[in-house]
């Protein structure tokens, strides 16, 4: 947002330290479009392409003002390709990928939420619109109970008696400050529902869906992070199963507006892990990354971005060409004095356990 970006060219980097274990972040084409504040997630690929693309949609610019513009990354190719702009334009919106929305096929993205600036006016939206990347269209579908930015999401499996994925809408800014609330929507029936809310408000939080921590079963909803009166490295867990939030493992670094996924987790460890990527603590910009293992309940430290920033994306899928596994992929955000186009990947490599 423009006070958040002014705010911004005013902190201190964390330069990032030399990475160990071998290597490691790649840096590759920038977007079209620099900006913060993005929406971000994977999908299948645009029409005329295969495979699964980068999505960064939404943000803004250094003159803060709304961006509708949509992007997408095909690693096969190792290129951007320029989208329809989605319907609303909007920054600090969230992103996650399910089933389409009803009269539709397929995979499409959704964008959650975010704010629409005006002047001085900074105003939480209820809107929520999919891109089908088959008929490379937006659609706009039930909108949110709570208007709300700065929010997180992810799909996962529904709650309330409910089957199939859902997605989460988590925390974030309302009307009146930070917000506990969860809702989730089913893209079978096109409605949004109330859930569980989150035990601490919060905004700018990330969140990623994950196998849940020692003691539960089935898939969870992480959320991370995040801000209140200041960062916090609260994290709790929300079983869709059960309809409840669980404590875990604190953050080793407090921070706000990072990049949040999940993949495949570090050499040595098996399973899934949530990563965390960049954000803001105080009057610093970071640029370290820490993974969360469930199975372990344990954080990892890996080697940081090369270029520290906040208000930036992440999304996870298969490394670029060349490389085998699986790849973070952080995308856009702000780095004190200017907003970013910035793509760099991350082939998680050997770490060190906290």
């Amino acid at each position: 947002m423009v006070a958040a970006l002014a705010a911004a060219a005013l902190l201190t980097a964390i330069l990032p330290a030399a990475a160990t274990g071998g290597t490691i972040w790649t840096t590759l084409p920038s977007m079209p479009t620099a900006r913060a504040g993005v929406a971000s997630a994977a999908a299948p690929c645009p029409p005329g392409q295969t495979g699964i693309c980068v999505y960064t949609v939404g943000g803004e610019n250094l003159a803060g003002q709304p961006l509708a513009s949509a992007e997408s990354y095909n690693r096969i190719t190792n290129a951007w390709s320029t989208l329809p702009p989605m319907p609303t334009a909007r920054s600090n919106a969230a992103a996650a990928t399910a089933a389409c929305p009803p009269g539709q096929t397929g995979t499409c993205l959704y964008v959650i939420g975010g704010v629409v600036i005006s002047g001085e006016s900074q105003t939480p939206q209820t809107v929520v619109q999919s891109y089908n990347p088959v008929t490379n269209a937006w659609s706009t579908v039930a909108p949110l109970r709570t208007a709300r930015s700065d929010l997180a999401a992810t799909a996962a499996p529904c709650s309330l008696g409910q089957t199939g994925m859902c997605i989460y809408a988590v925390g974030g800014v309302g009307a009146v400050g930070s917000l506990g609330s969860t809702e989730s929507y089913n893209p079978i029936s096109n409605t949004w529902s109330t859930v569980a809310s989150m035990p601490t408000p919060r905004s700018g939080l990330g969140a990623a869906a994950a196998p849940c921590s020692p003691g539960q079963q089935n898939t969870c909803v992480y959320a991370v992070g995040g801000f209140d009166s200041t960062q916090t490295n609260v994290v709790q867990s929300y079983n869709p199963a059960a309809n409840t939030w669980t404590p875990v493992a604190s953050l080793p670094t407090p921070r706000s507006n990072m990049g949040t996924t999940a993949t495949t987790c570090p050499p040595g460890q098996s399973g899934t892990c949530i990563y965390i990527v960049g954000g803001l603590y105080v009057t610093h910009l970071l640029a370290s990354v820490q993974s969360y293992n469930p199975a372990s309940n344990i954080w990892t430290d890996l080697p940081p971005m090369p270029t520290p920033r906040w208000q930036l994306g992440a999304v996870a899928m298969p490394c670029p060409t060349g490389v085998g596994g699986n790849c973070v992929y952080a995308s856009g955000g702000a780095d004190g004095s200017d907003v970013l186009a910035t793509l760099e990947a991350l082939d998680p490599p050997e770490h060190t356990k906290h």
